[in-house]
């Protein structure tokens, strides 16, 4: 009686926290200052009241025939529905918290509840660019790592943080995770991001960009400092090939290079050293001024002005330095057209090597059947394999030198053939049916002879009808009138008396 009486008050105590499910959509809102936003708590049962609790206003008991207050009215199909519901006109960062809902069902004896949670966003301060290690020209030489801090200070919610060069979307792996910290002012947060990257010369004159993203961030949300990378003059593949020239008319040779700071430059032309602006001993060759492209490109011009066959002849070494160093380019030209241009792309390649691996693959194959008997050559014999059931061949033969090599090595033998004994041996010869120098008939052809050399040891071995052999004995006769013609005798089942 007294168990019964403990479940029975458990159930109540139970049934009271739990039996009412508040379903609360949404749960969290990110809104703006002066816009509008709802909130609906909802039960599955009658509501005697509905009463919401906001941040910057009372206590609001809302039901469907009030008139608003501050902004505030029901929102809803009726309490009857279960339905209680809010809607605030404008927000301002006042209403910017948590906001409780609170309801009173006929069903229940107490209060059911639940939590909601609106964001107003406040903009953030503009953000800030720390860059260690470099003097006040942002200058770095290739190589040198670039540590980089970015800051975006009191947002609510925190800003999100975007990397670039220039248009170029720096990739996570030279990030940091971002960190956010929670200040004194309320609910607003910092947040910052490290980068981490070595510089590269086609870094030089390029914008390193901190990206502020923020919904109430719409102006100031981009710092950026512009880089100042220092290099030697860039390599190229020596020699250089320029084609397109003709014989008695004005030649141009032009070049461009990447350095920076700006180089300097000089030719040497058969022995002779011509520095920008000057000319050549005989007037003809013209080397003009560096010309600046910006962002560390640099054209060199040579002009020509009649080109000689000894011209075609000649390599202009072009000599470019800087305070980082410097870096000769051996030029040649011609006067046939420019070839066409025989590199491959990536799918020709590829195209390419699937071809080759297609074709590698065919040849496996037909060395694998050629090798395994199957598919087309399943039907082949092996090559010298002579028949049991001809012994001997009467016709006339040319005599081979060589015997007739057989590959049956690269076949696998078959399960009869590795377990039936080999009890003989069959040793092929060809026996002359007369001598020459004794005879003046001509020769009816030559005979072959079976010579069995029978294992010491034999061993009876039963054969079925299918694998019985034929052995045929042919007795060779002087051509007589008189002579009886041959007689073939056969006996099937055992070999032949004599052979």
């Amino acid at each position: 009686m007294l168990l019964s009486t403990w479940l029975i008050g458990f159930f109540f105590f139970i049934k009271g926290y739990l039996a009412v499910e508040i379903d609360v959509q949404p749960k969290e809102i990110l809104a703006l200052p002066h816009q509008n936003v709802s909130f609906m708590c909802r039960v599955a049962d009658h509501l005697q009241y509905c009463r919401m609790e906001v941040p910057g206003l009372n206590v609001l008991n809302l039901n469907p025939n009030q008139t608003p207050y501050r902004g505030a009215v029901y929102y809803g199909s009726g309490l009857h529905l279960g339905q209680c519901g809010l809607s605030l006109e404008s927000v301002n960062e006042e209403n910017n918290g948590e906001i409780k809902c609170t309801l009173g069902l006929l069903t229940e004896s107490q209060e059911s509840s639940a939590t909601m949670r609106l964001i107003v966003a406040r903009e953030p301060r503009p953000p800030q660019l720390e860059i260690q290690n470099s003097d006040r020209y942002w200058a770095y030489k290739v190589g040198d790592v670039i540590h980089a801090t970015c800051i975006v200070r009191d947002g609510r919610p925190a800003a999100n943080i975007s990397w670039y060069l220039d248009d170029e979307l720096i990739p996570n792996g030279f990030l940091s995770p971002p960190t956010i910290i929670h200040g004194n002012r309320g609910d607003l947060q910092t947040v910052f991001q490290n980068l981490t990257k070595e510089v590269r010369p086609s870094d030089n004159g390029k914008a390193l960009k901190c990206v502020a993203h923020h919904p109430a961030l719409t102006s100031n949300n981009v710092v950026y400092r512009q880089l100042n990378v220092t290099y030697a003059p860039i390599p190229q593949l020596n020699p250089i090939d320029k084609f397109g020239y003709s014989l008695g008319k004005e030649g141009i040779i032009s070049l461009v290079i990447e350095a920076n700071p700006r180089p300097h430059l000089e030719w040497t032309i058969r022995d002779q050293t011509i520095k920008a602006g000057g000319h050549d001993s005989t007037g003809r060759i013209m080397a003009e001024e560096i010309r600046d492209l910006g962002r560390g490109l640099y054209e060199a011009v040579l002009i020509i002005a009649d080109i000689q066959k000894h011209d075609t002849e000649t390599q202009y070494i072009l000599k470019v330095y800087n305070d980082m160093g410097s870096q000769d380019y051996v030029i040649l030209i011609s006067t046939s057209p420019e070839p066409e241009d025989l590199e491959m792309g990536v799918l020709s390649i590829i195209g390419i090597v699937v071809a080759v691996l297609l074709l590698l693959v065919i040849v496996f194959l037909v060395i694998f059947a050629r090798v395994t008997g199957r598919w087309c050559f399943s039907g082949s014999h092996r090559a010298g394999e002579s028949s049991d059931t001809e012994s001997v061949d009467v016709r006339p033969k040319r005599s081979r030198l060589l015997p007739n090599l057989s590959f049956s090595f690269f076949k696998k033998p078959k399960p009869d053939e590795l377990e039936r004994p080999r009890s003989a041996e069959t040793i092929e010869t060809k026996v002359p049916l007369e001598d020459d120098a004794r005879s003046d008939e001509p020769k009816e052809g030559i005979v072959y002879a079976e010579l069995d050399l029978v294992n010491p040891n034999p061993k009876p071995l039963v054969k079925s009808y299918d694998d019985k052999t034929e052995y045929a004995e042919i007795v060779y006769t002087q051509k007589d009138d008189a002579a009886p013609p041959s007689q073939d005798t056969k006996e099937e089942g055992k070999p032949a008396p004599g052979s």
